[in-house]
């Protein structure tokens, strides 16, 4: 009698964990894909990051832990899950709806990368030409040591 109670008082909870992990599925997903967006030589971005002095890549990881702060304290994810499971429970599934909800955590996830993105150029921008010079250096022996090379067009078949 107790475990009917149970299901009874919870019926949301099974949905909220699909949604739930349906999410933290697809930003993986989405942080794989950064990460590994230059293919399997090696991250551009992993290499520009690399490159920085030490105390410009504490700086910047600094801020990336207050721009991933400041992104869970929005929680955009939180307002999506209600539609989503909306949209699933409905008799005549909405696939806009779903799609929308989805497309809002990935706007949450496009965000956090422009931002991190802008403060690695500020941080190179804000360099003197000798300092730029020598991220220059480094950056290249990073891209040599992850056997990183941009492809050329007769490779991409064009």
């Amino acid at each position: 009698m107790e475990n009917m109670e149970t299901r009874k008082r919870f019926p949301w909870l099974k949905a909220a964990l699909a949604v739930s992990v349906m999410l933290n599925l697809a930003a993986l997903g989405v942080l794989g894909g950064i990460i590994t967006r230059a293919g399997s030589d090696g991250s551009v971005m992993r290499a520009a990051i690399s490159a920085l002095p030490a105390d410009e890549r504490r700086k910047l990881r600094r801020e990336t832990r207050e721009i991933w702060r400041a992104a869970r304290a929005e929680r955009p994810g939180r307002p999506a899950a209600p539609a989503m499971i909306a949209a699933l429970r409905a008799e005549e599934f909405d696939a806009d709806a779903f799609a929308a909800s989805l497309q809002q955590a990935q706007d949450r996830l496009v965000r956090m990368s422009s931002e991190m993105h802008l403060r690695l150029v500020n941080s190179v921008s804000a360099m003197t030409p000798e300092q730029r010079h020598a991220y220059a250096d480094a950056l290249q022996e990073q891209m040599r040591a992850r056997r990183w090379h941009p492809r050329s067009e007769a490779a991409r078949g064009n």
